[in-house]
């Protein structure tokens, strides 16, 4: 993982906690404006802050999509059967597939599990 990439994944996780005490940092405009207008303002930064925090609770329930995690449940193409190994194509990819059953090319499977650039698979139920 680059520099780059892990500095941006922590700036991630930072504003995800900054946008948790959204309400809290709003709390000073009560001292600084009168308070009806303070109200307004206040409740305005709640009802954003709700917004938000109901698009991060949608988004953690979320399965992986990206990934090897991603591809767990998927169903690719057997395209080559060699000696007991066989070549799956999934998602414009070519993957080293095994399995316990009987594949033929041509058949689909699905992806059940993985180890390092191997997977297992299953003939699709």
């Amino acid at each position: 993982m680059g520099i780059g990439v892990e500095v941006f994944a922590l700036a991630n996780k930072r504003m995800c906690h900054i946008l948790l005490l959204l309400p809290l940092l709003a709390l000073p405009v009560f001292v600084l404006l009168p308070w009806q207008e303070a109200l307004l303002v206040y409740l305005g930064v709640t009802v954003l802050a709700g917004g938000l925090y109901v698009l991060m609770w949608r988004d953690i329930g979320r399965p992986p999509s990206t990934g090897i995690e991603g591809m767990m449940g998927g169903v690719g193409t057997v395209f080559q059967l060699d000696r007991g190994k066989a070549k799956v194509f999934y998602h414009g990819e070519i993957w080293d597939a095994v399995s316990k059953e009987a594949i033929t090319p041509g058949e689909e499977v699905e992806i059940v599990g993985f180890d390092e650039m191997k997977l297992f698979v299953r003939r699709k139920i």
